[in-house]
């Protein structure tokens, strides 16, 4: 399925959801809220009687300041896969949106990103951006769960493998659902 096939189906869900689902207001103007969002992943193959696993791990963690519909904060994520030895490490600034009814969009602006594969490679130099849609609903008065659709994009230009640098064009892209946890800290 091409991107912006999957952007849509994603965006269409969550309209058909948000018009269905008649949740409280989440009533997070003039806060700021911390949230972990995350997703784990274990898959076990048989193919031809040969086993195999796959564990991955995507985890975004978030600091935002939300001032009636917009907000503006901070985000630190983190990515591992066992199966390609790999993991990346990302830190940005956000800007967002968030309705009165629980539904919001983010973007990310990743200033800074490395990918470590292999026991001595590492692709560095890096940068990316992030577009997120989702809901939080309203557990207590200070607590809130939700999903999120993350779309990333990280490009990299420097690689080193086994202590020799040089100049590389890497491209990574990701789909990412995730679940969200989050505290209104004020």
């Amino acid at each position: 399925m091409k991107l912006e096939l999957k952007i849509f189906v994603m965006i269409a869900s969550f309209f058909v959801v948000s018009v269905v689902v008649n949740v409280a207001s989440a009533d997070m103007f003039r806060s700021t809220l911390f949230s972990l969002n995350t997703i784990y992943l274990d898959r076990d193959y048989t193919d031809n009687g040969v086993k195999s696993q796959s564990k991955a791990t995507d985890t975004d963690l978030r600091l935002m300041r939300i001032e009636k519909y917009w907000s503006y904060g901070a985000i630190y994520s983190l990515s591992s896969s066992d199966a390609s030895d790999s993991n990346r490490t990302s830190m940005g600034l956000s800007v967002g949106y968030y309705s009165e009814k629980d539904f919001y969009l983010n973007y990310h602006y990743f200033f800074s990103s490395k990918y470590a594969f292999g026991n001595s490679s590492e692709y560095s130099k890096g940068n990316g951006y992030e577009f997120d849609i989702g809901f939080l609903s309203k557990v207590t008065s200070s607590f809130y769960v939700g999903i999120v659709m993350a779309i990333k994009n990280f490009n990299y230009t420097e690689s080193s493998v086994g202590g020799s640098v040089s100049s590389i064009s890497a491209s990574h892209k990701e789909v990412i659902p995730m679940f969200t946890f989050a505290v209104n800290l004020m």
